[in-house]
């Protein structure tokens, strides 16, 4: 589903959180427990964004490479030259 679709979803999550967080009297506790209601909702909302064929993916002349190669964080090793682009060949979601 697009990511816009789920933001009702997201709201709610996070509109529970808050009132449960509220309702608790320890402040430790209710802030525990609003980080990880947070998080959740924020993960599932992640979740719910689809990958679509036919999305076609663009890198501008310029962008920084990193590493040293094989992947390996590293300093900057140069910059890309010409675009590079890729297309989603298959649906799928975020994980």
């Amino acid at each position: 589903m697009p990511l816009s679709a789920a933001q009702p979803g997201l709201e709610a999550q996070i509109l529970a959180a808050f009132k449960k967080a509220q309702n608790m009297k320890d402040a430790e506790s209710a802030t525990m427990s609003l980080a990880k209601d947070l998080a959740l909702a924020i993960h599932t909302y992640a979740l719910q964004a689809q990958v679509n064929p036919g999305q076609v993916v663009t890198t501008p002349p310029g962008v920084a490479i990193a590493g040293a190669g094989g992947g390996v964080p590293g300093p900057v090793a140069g910059a890309t030259v010409a675009p590079g682009i890729g297309a989603v060949t298959t649906p799928g979601t975020v994980s």
